[in-house]
């Protein structure tokens, strides 16, 4: 393996997404507030920011951030913002993340969730046109979206029918983790309340198919191959993610399956972004053993204390154990899902113009 090949670094793309005013951009600032705690952090190169700057709709282009500061305000642009960080074992990534203009008004719901959508299918295009060149740059970034973080309001007891319709879509393209904003807004006992309603919903009511889920075409296959047992099975299939969850013991599995248990335990995450001074959206300070954190007058609540958040669950999830599952899952489920499409559309346009000619033969 020449020196070049072996040192190359991996991009992993992040994209975040949700309605405005549930966190999103709060959540975006604080992950990088880790990361600088983290002392692990440098500026992506001007040319992987370059491959960056692809397009949101046909009128738009997505702004390429090097530093966020000043106020936090909500999102009326897309943008990313790329950090080099060390990740397990010393190994270094480049971390992008694009952040997302919230969802408005309902009306425009179905236009801003095909923006989105185009862009991801874009970065697919990227890839699709790199691998059909003769010769092939061996310097190109992979600007694939591996995961998106969908947040979902914590107001709601619920999903409503624009979270369903969001993440249906969104999980035919993309690794989709649902995530509750602003969970400081709840207490642990509507937060324990909320979790399980919102995994009825994606895994018994809805069947969405968000990252991690269990796939239902293999567990038919398993059943088909036991047609004597097959009704049996039919009903012994578990009906909740909790029920599913119970038939494995945790201790006998590998490590692989112990990590997919842990998320699926947890999900959707919930995160707190820290209290910004309002003139810099800086970081307020609490206190030295609250880094990041939110003072209520009564009392502190630490962002990254697991009692109150899952930020660092999540934080874990998305830079350590799941990373490469992320990564891999989007170039062999998604991205060749979506070669064999455009090249099955390609065929049928062919097929298409050359028809009318066989009719008048």
């Amino acid at each position: 393996m020449s020196r070049s090949r072996k040192n190359q670094i991996s991009h992993f793309n992040v994209m975040v997404v949700g309605f405005s005013g549930v966190g999103k951009t709060s959540f975006v600032r604080t992950l990088l507030e880790t990361l600088a705690l983290d002392q692990a952090n440098t500026i992506a190169n001007s040319n992987n920011k370059k491959r960056r700057d692809s397009f949101m709709s046909e009128n738009s282009s997505v702004l390429v951030q090097e530093q966020l500061q000043g106020p936090i305000e909500r999102t009326t642009q897309p943008y990313t913002i790329s950090r080099e960080i060390e990740v397990e074992k010393k190994e270094r990534i480049i971390l992008t993340i694009i952040d997302t203009p919230g969802f408005g008004a309902e009306y425009l719901v179905d236009k801003q969730l095909h923006d989105i959508t185009k862009y991801i299918e874009h970065q697919f295009d990227l890839t699709l046109q790199e691998e059909s060149k003769v010769k092939r740059n061996p310097k190109s970034v992979d600007t694939q979206v591996h995961c998106c973080l969908y947040f979902i309001d914590p107001k709601k007891s619920a999903l409503d029918e624009f979270d369903i319709r969001i993440l249906k879509r969104l999980s035919n393209r993309v690794n989709v983790i649902p995530i509750i904003g602003k969970a400081d807004n709840l207490t642990l006992a509507q937060r324990n309340r909320l979790k399980p309603s919102i995994i009825k919903d994606i895994y018994t009511t809805f069947k969405i198919p968000v990252y991690g889920m269990p796939d239902e075409e293999e567990e038919e296959e398993e059943d088909d191959d036991d047609e004597e047992g097959e009704n049996n099975k039919k009903e012994d299939k578990p009906t909740t993610l909790a029920q599913f969850l119970e038939q494995f013991d945790y201790e006998q599995e590998d490590n692989d399956t112990q990590s997919v248990l842990d998320y699926l335990h947890t999900i959707p995450f919930t995160v707190i972004a820290y209290e910004d001074e309002p003139e810099t959206g800086n970081p307020i300070e609490i206190s030295p053993d609250i880094k990041l954190g939110r003072d209520f007058g009564w009392g502190s609540i630490d962002c990254l204390g697991e009692k109150y958040s899952d930020f660092v669950k999540l934080k874990h999830t998305l830079l350590s154990s799941h990373r490469r599952y992320l990564q891999l899952d989007t170039v062999e489920r998604y991205y060749e899902q979506y070669r064999t499409e455009r090249l099955m559309y390609k065929r049928a346009t062919k097929i298409g113009m050359v028809a009318p000619n066989l009719a008048t033969s």
